[in-house]
């Protein structure tokens, strides 16, 4: 009896830390809570999993990398705002963006972001990602 309580009281042990280790503390925090980890001179960004991502991933900072704008008004990464410029009639239905942000079909507002970028930071926004056309 006293070795069947042994061993039942091992596969609890080793249950319980298989739960706890699986369960750890590596858990991603989610955009909100990163937003001050890094600023925009950095290489990388905020940490997750599988370490260190490149700057080209970034949401976490004032200025969305991949978008050219500012995180706070990305209409392709923030669903309440996208929701705000549709329903003020500001959308662009060919390429799923707010209107006003669309620099494909109007390549000139890309240059209004740019300003806001250089007024806040004193050099040029980083280069974002490969427009589909």
């Amino acid at each position: 009896m006293t070795k069947f309580l042994t061993r039942a009281g091992l596969l609890a042990g080793l249950f319980a830390m298989t739960v706890l280790f699986a369960g750890g503390c590596n858990k991603a925090e989610p955009v909100a809570e990163n937003k001050d980890k890094k600023g925009p001179d950095d290489k990388t960004v905020k940490d997750d999993k599988k370490g260190a991502q490149p700057e080209e991933s970034d949401h976490g900072g004032w200025w969305c990398k991949p978008h050219g704008v500012p995180e706070e008004k990305c209409s392709q990464c923030d669903e309440a705002y996208a929701k705000k410029c549709k329903e003020k009639g500001d959308w662009c239905e060919k390429h799923d963006r707010a209107e006003s942000q669309c620099f494909i079909c109007h390549p000139e507002y890309k240059e209004k972001f740019a300003a806001e970028y250089r007024a806040k930071y004193g050099k040029e926004p980083p280069p974002m990602k490969a427009e589909k056309k």
